[in-house]
């Protein structure tokens, strides 16, 4: 998975991602577990959650070919 960053909070362009689940609850009051990418700061720590769901989604429709116009 490729993310650009550069912290925010000390400036350093190295992290690392890892995958957490966490519980959510579903409208219809129905518990779900929800997968998330936390990419952390190598240097302080700082850490950004991502949904997986979005992530993912987005990396399909760039690396999704594009469709001939039909003759």
């Amino acid at each position: 998975m490729k993310l650009d960053f550069r912290c925010p909070k000390c400036g350093s362009a190295d992290f690392f991602v890892k995958t957490a689940v966490f519980p959510e609850k579903d409208t219809k009051l129905k518990l779900e577990f929800g997968t998330y990418y936390l990419k952390i700061c190598a240097d302080c720590g700082y850490t950004e959650m991502y949904s997986a769901k979005v992530v993912n989604k987005d990396l399909k429709e760039k690396d999704a070919p594009t469709p001939k116009p039909v003759p």
